[in-house]
């Protein structure tokens, strides 16, 4: 009875830590070494652009800019065991209710390489990434201009 127990507990247990990777800020001031401004390539004459301050993260984008100010933190997106530079986020937009984009810092463990894809868009067979994201993926990869 006592092993029926524990797997009980195991089981409702699972679904509570796997959620458990991912952190809402208020903000990016817990990530000062991220402040700044991306541009294509890091070449500030390029665009898009998007800047990372204390407020979140701010898109410039065609339509006008967009500001994620309570974005998502993969703190262990990679996985418990990962000891990388990486560093993840999903900008949430303010208005927008949706969470089309990914952000990784240090992507594929290259300082400085910044790179943004869509996020449960754009997979075989399911939703197309809303034309006013297209832009910022099409940039990648992204480096600091200033």
């Amino acid at each position: 009875m006592r092993a029926v127990g524990l797997r009980l507990l195991l089981v409702l247990a699972l679904p509570a830590a796997a959620g458990a990777g991912a952190v809402t800020l208020t903000g990016m001031s817990e990530f000062p070494a991220l402040f700044g401004t991306y541009a294509p390539g890091g070449q500030c004459a390029r665009h898009p652009q998007f800047t990372v301050d204390r407020a979140g993260m701010r898109f410039e984008l065609p339509g006008g800019p967009l500001l994620a100010d309570r974005p998502e933190y993969g703190a262990s997106y990679f996985g418990d065991g990962y000891s990388g530079i990486a560093v993840w986020f999903a900008p949430w937009f303010q208005g927008q209710g949706q969470d089309p984009i990914s952000v990784v810092f240090n992507a594929d463990e290259k300082p400085g390489e910044v790179t943004i894809q869509a996020h449960d868009y754009d997979y075989p067979g399911g939703p197309r990434l809303p034309a006013q994201y297209r832009a910022l993926v099409d940039g990648s990869p992204y480096r600091r201009c200033r």
